[in-house]
């Protein structure tokens, strides 16, 4: 093999290990991101937050009742938050039922 061609295999081999080595780091990073994402999504899940802070929580919704009472457009907000609020509520007891079923579908 001439000079050059043992120089190009050496480059070759230099790219491949440097390949390799950042195929391995971005593995380790997506993992890492995953995990915390995860961690992330259980300490900001809203069923825990309210949990956590039940005091703080029922400030916040009577600072909202507050805000809404007080506001010009009460006659819009207040039907649109209380059909959220229907909404949260049978979404939450649909899946505490199915949950409830171990799984199984709810129109078996």
């Amino acid at each position: 093999m001439t000079p050059e061609g043992l120089q190009n295999a050496r480059v070759e081999e230099e790219l491949d290990d440097a390949r390799r080595d950042l195929r391995e780091t971005l593995s380790a990073v997506e993992a890492k991101v995953e995990h915390e994402v995860e961690r992330a999504e259980v300490a900001f899940s809203p069923q825990r937050l309210l949990r956590d802070n039940i005091v703080g929580a029922s400030c916040v919704a009577g600072l909202l009742g507050f805000l809404v009472g007080a506001s010009k457009y009460r006659k819009v907000v207040g039907p649109a938050i209380v059909v959220a609020l229907g909404y949260t509520i049978w979404s939450g007891l649909v899946n505490q039922r199915s949950y409830s079923d171990d799984g199984e579908s709810l129109k078996s």
